[in-house]
Formats: C-alpha cells, structure tokens, sequence
C-alpha cells in the first residue's frame, strides 16, 4: 500500500509508484485535506452514526418463532 499526502503546485504532479505494484491494476484517489482530515466540518464518522447504533447483546433468536407463519 501507497499513501501519500501532498501540496501540489501545479495541475500534474508525479508520484513514485513502487515495482511492487508494477503490472497490477492500481487505484488511484486525490481529494482535499483540510489540517489533516479529509472532512472539512472535522466531524468523525463515529460520532455521525452514534445516535444510530443498537446493540444487540442481549437480543435471542429463535428460529423456530421466526420461521412458523401459522
């Protein structure tokens, strides 16, 4: 894996590509950091989705209740 975080001054930069990935298909993102997050807002995705998450610890299946349509 490759990660590399840049200024770039001009509208095409170069970046090194190891050997390693030399014949491989290879994926490629460029999208704005803002003081080292990609979110401008700073907003972490855990704390987006918080208020949605259930927690099923103590929640029981029973398969015969699921399945009887009667």
């Amino acid at each position: 894996m490759l990660r590399k975080v840049m200024i770039p001054s001009k509208e095409n930069s170069t970046v090194h590509i190891p050997a390693e990935f030399y014949g491989m298909e290879v994926e490629i993102l460029v999208f704005p950091f803002y003081n080292g997050k990609a979110n401008p807002n700073g907003d972490n995705i855990n704390d987006i989705f918080a208020k949605h998450l259930y927690s099923f610890n103590n929640f029981k299946f029973d398969r015969d209740e699921a399945n009887n349509y009667e």
